[in-house]
């Protein structure tokens, strides 16, 4: 019995034993394969080649650059092709048909140095190569559809940091006038890196002025993209505040995000530009035309300067992937950009929606409805608008097609709090000649304090009025609330 018992525990132990063998082998199993892990999570390494017109970023171990700094001696610095991460397909295009001039990504100022050209005068001369000379100095010099020798001249390229999960590079190149003589001196630094199956291409632009520069208003001009773009093509223009295409063009945002049908690809290719806080304007308009091409534009806002002996920086983001656009991903790239992980845009598009209001015309209820986008099939009109009604905070419609309308006035502004004016309504409009606008107005109750919400029903009125809901009756029907009668429910 005792032997049997031995032999028993004998065992039992060198059960342990070996499963405590087994769990230590698992353990250093997992260990290594967490390392593995770790360092196949480590971003790839790149190094530069360069020649005397290319700079171009290779991934150690290809054959094939994944982006390319062209840097000729007589023509406007771009760089073309950028990759989609992975793969060979390129997500930038150089001298479309629909934009012979339009290189890559490239930087080129519209207006610089102009005299004063009125608008009719742009309209009918600038695009003109045969112009006056006279409406050439009053429109000023074009460096964005000349990227000839006539206006960019190369001073130098140089490669910063050749190897690494980082490479660095920049060019520089005088920027000259109709006499071929240098106004401004621009260096461009980039800084390419990849991170999380993201190109990310960072770009610090400086401009040096050597006599006094002024970039006249324009709606475009500066740092701009163009991706191979065609007719009948799938694609979409996002912003920061969730703006798309034509909705976007002129639109202040944080960053915008381009996103297309790219051969090659599965999915949609993106490249996307984020605006650096540091940046004169920011958030600075955004040109977005209707082939997808965007950029940001401080002209738009207006003429800018840069004296004599001053250098201006700009700085920007690229980033460049494929699959879906993540808004939430952005901003958070956005953040990891500018150096503001804790609080991304909210202020910020908060700032902007206040400008907007200010900036934006008042337009008349017509206006209003003229400017809406409708789905086809369906018709909008203005049913009622002011002297007919003030200050509208809720409305429904009841069984006959009337509008009940719930007049606030006792609201008046954040700062100033609530007036308590007292002659705050319920109002009952109807179209009784049915072509569409109210004719016709009665007041069904007044002097209740704030209301803010209506519902009609069971012989009455429900109107929400903080902290009250309350129930006005109409026993009778005659579309005035009975004697005030006020029931808390």
């Amino acid at each position: 019995m005792f032997q049997n018992q031995l032999l028993i525990w004998l065992n039992m132990k060198r059960i342990f034993i070996l499963m405590l063998g087994i769990t230590s082998l698992t353990a250093c199993k997992q260990k290594e394969e967490k390392g593995t892990a770790s360092a196949d999570l480590k971003e790839p390494t790149f190094h530069i080649e360069k020649t005397d017109t290319e700079i171009k970023v290779v991934p150690d171990g290809s054959t094939f650059a994944v982006v390319t700094q062209n840097a000729k001696p007589d023509f406007r610095p771009y760089i073309h092709p950028i990759l989609a991460p992975g793969t060979e397909a390129e997500l930038t295009q150089f001298s479309p048909g629909h934009h012979k001039h339009q290189t890559g990504l490239y930087w080129g100022f519209t207006r610089v140095n102009g005299t004063g050209a009125s608008a009719d005068e742009l309209k009918k001369w600038f695009y003109d190569p045969d112009k006056p000379e006279d409406i050439q100095k009053k429109i000023g010099r074009d460096f964005f559809h000349y990227p000839d020798g006539d206006h960019w001249q190369r001073v130098s390229m140089e490669v910063l940091a050749p190897k690494g999960e980082s490479v660095q590079w920049k060019t520089v190149y005088n920027m000259l006038d109709g006499s071929k003589n240098p106004i401004l001196k621009e260096t461009q630094t980039w800084t390419f890196t990849q991170k999380d199956g993201k190109y990310l291409l960072s770009l610090e632009w400086q401009g040096e002025a050597l006599t006094d520069i002024t970039v006249n208003e324009f709606d475009y001009g500066g740092l701009f993209l163009r991706m191979p773009w065609k007719k009948g093509i799938n694609g979409e223009v996002e912003n920061a505040s969730r703006q798309r295409n034509e909705k976007a063009n002129e639109q202040r945002a944080m960053w915008a995000d381009a996103g297309m049908e790219i051969e090659g690809l599965d999915g949609w290719g993106h490249i996307a530009i984020l605006d650096h806080t540091g940046n004169q304007g920011y958030p600075q308009p955004w040109r977005v035309d209707s082939q997808l091409g965007i950029g940001p534009v401080l002209a738009k806002s207006g003429d800018w300067q840069i004296k004599k002996g001053e250098t201006k920086i700009f700085q920007y983001q690229i980033v460049a992937y494929s699959g879906d656009l993540d808004a939430t991903k952005m901003n958070d790239l956005w953040g990891d950009y500018v150096g503001d992980k804790g609080m991304y845009n909210t202020e910020s598009l908060w700032e902007i929606a206040k400008q907007e209001g200010r900036d934006a015309k008042f337009l008349s209820p017509e206006e209003a409805v003229e400017a809406m986008n409708v789905k086809q099939g369906y018709k909008v009109n203005a049913f009622a608008s002011e002297p007919m009604i003030t200050q509208p905070i809720a409305f429904c419609w009841d069984d006959r097609g009337r509008m009940w309308i719930a007049e606030n006035r006792d609201y008046e502004t954040r700062s100033k709090g609530f007036s308590n004016s007292g002659d705050s309504r319920i109002l009952i409009l109807e179209d009784t000649d049915h072509d569409g606008v109210a004719d016709s107005k009665k007041v069904f109750a007044e002097g209740i304090p704030f209301p803010s919400a209506i519902a009609v029903g069971h012989g009455g009125v429900f109107v929400g009025a903080p902290p009250n809901l309350l129930f006005l009756p109409d026993k009778n029907a005659d579309d005035r609330a009975d004697e005030r009668t006020l029931r808390c429910c």
